[in-house]
């Protein structure tokens, strides 16, 4: 929600589901994706799926691997698996990169005092 999306399902649990979709100033919903959590460990993974909707992308597979480095500060790193390498240069194109470094900034404007 730190970045301006809605989250519309999240069941934090194995085999739960979850579904967020993000809004233009207009209202009109510009991204939604949606998955299934596979195996959850608190503080340490999340394997899920993670597929968006109306493109032509199939479900990808992540692993989120969680590191406490010190009592204020974490490392998250987090490997995906594609359909193939066509899907993956695919994505590479779009502007994931510049948002989830946008997103992470944002978290750290607003937690890293804590």
């Amino acid at each position: 929600q730190w970045m301006g999306t809605r989250v519309t399902k999240f069941e934090n649990k194995q085999h739960g589901s979850y579904r967020f979709e993000t809004s233009n100033p207009q209202g009109d919903v510009v991204f939604s994706a949606n998955g299934t959590i596979h195996d959850i460990i608190q503080n340490e993974k999340i394997v899920r799926t993670f597929q968006m909707e109306n493109t032509p992308f199939p479900a990808q597979i992540e692993f989120l691997e969680f590191e406490k480095l010190t009592d204020t500060t974490s490392k998250i790193t987090i490997q995906t698996i594609y359909k193939s390498v066509e899907y993956r240069d695919g994505h590479l194109k779009m502007p994931f990169a510049q948002g989830i470094n946008w997103a992470h900034n944002r978290l750290q404007e607003l937690f890293g005092g804590r």
